[in-house]
């Protein structure tokens, strides 16, 4: 059985706590294949659905850990990273329908919900430390608005479309004068001015 995400588990921010909230979700469903008949192609939708919507929360979670200039960073920014490169490598060894399933439940309980209940409990608990010693640090809960602002606008070729760009990427391309390009035109991407 899986836990199931609580106000406990909480890191006051909206935007994580709803992506947290999902990623239970997803896992559960994931969890529930495990146990139940369930094609190879089912399996492969809920895996393909949880790893894509994990790479989306540990970009936007370690925005939000940048945001609040959370100390271990790097260091979970690495075990975001080595989650994602097990879950592939996993996936890429499976060799049948059963195989899938315990990878799948492995995935779902291991790696991604006991990532959450520990690890990502250490960011609230320096978010709570730091608003103790400095109170111009958000107490309440931060809105999505507010999340949102830590993303700069960029352009490309294409007519009318806004990339919203992350600050760490955002200093990589203006800092490091790193080149990032558009998925759909291929042209690379541009702070828009204002």
């Amino acid at each position: 059985m899986l836990p199931s995400w609580s106000k406990e588990l909480s890191v006051h921010n909206d935007a994580i706590d709803e992506q947290h909230k999902q990623l239970f979700d997803i896992a559960g469903r994931a969890y529930a294949l495990v146990n139940k008949k369930a094609t190879k192609e089912e399996i492969v939708i809920i895996l393909k659905e949880l790893l894509n919507y994990t790479q989306e929360h540990f970009r936007d979670e370690e925005i939000y850990m940048e945001s609040i200039h959370y100390p271990r960073l790097e260091q979970h920014r690495e075990r975001h990273r080595e989650i994602i490169r097990d879950m592939t490598n996993s996936v890429m060894q499976i060799r049948n329908v059963d195989d899938l399933k315990e990878k799948l439940a492995v995935i779902a309980k291991k790696w991604l919900l006991e990532h959450i209940i520990r690890e990502d409990m250490q960011i609230e608990k320096f978010r709570r430390s730091v608003c103790q010693i400095n109170p111009s640090m958000p107490k309440k809960e931060t809105s999505e608005v507010e999340y949102e602002e830590s993303k700069f606008k960029y352009t490309c070729q294409c007519k009318g479309k806004i990339h919203l760009v992350p600050l760490a990427l955002h200093n990589k391309i203006q800092k490091e004068k790193a080149l990032f390009n558009c998925k759909i035109c291929k042209a690379s991407i541009q702070l828009l001015e204002t």
